[in-house]
């Protein structure tokens, strides 16, 4: 008979930690971004209604198309730090856990930077 080890990893919260502060970190980010997309509708709306100076509504013009582009990344970056909350909730895919952790301190740092903290000292605990 062949002796099987079997080693066990003891289940602790800093997974699930890190999961929920990925997933509430992506869903502010999300509604931030939204929030920049409205924010932008309607100062294009205002200066509509409001017959600007032709200069007021180009430096408007301006700032929107330069603006428009950031909410979709701020988005994108919420959905990355969900997809990873929920695969440290799993804990399964370390390395997209840690993804999800490193994307969330970028939308939202004060609950990022401890989750990348608790995602890497949590590193064991994966599949």
């Amino acid at each position: 008979m062949i002796n099987k080890v079997q080693t066990t990893i003891k289940l602790t919260w800093k997974p699930v930690t890190a999961g929920i502060l990925d997933i509430v970190s992506g869903a502010i980010g999300m509604v931030g971004g939204v929030y920049i997309v409205i924010l932008s509708q309607i100062f294009r709306s205002l200066h509509e209604i409001l017959k600007l100076d032709p200069f007021v509504i180009q430096r408007i013009e301006v700032i929107i198309n330069r603006i428009i582009a950031v909410p979709f990344i701020v988005v994108f970056i919420g959905i990355v730090s969900i997809i990873g909350g929920v695969y440290a909730l799993q804990r399964r895919l370390w390395m997209l856990a840690l993804a999800g952790a490193i994307s969330s301190c970028v939308v939202f740092p004060v609950f990022g930077l401890p989750s990348i903290i608790i995602t890497a000292m949590a590193r064991e605990e994966f599949k």
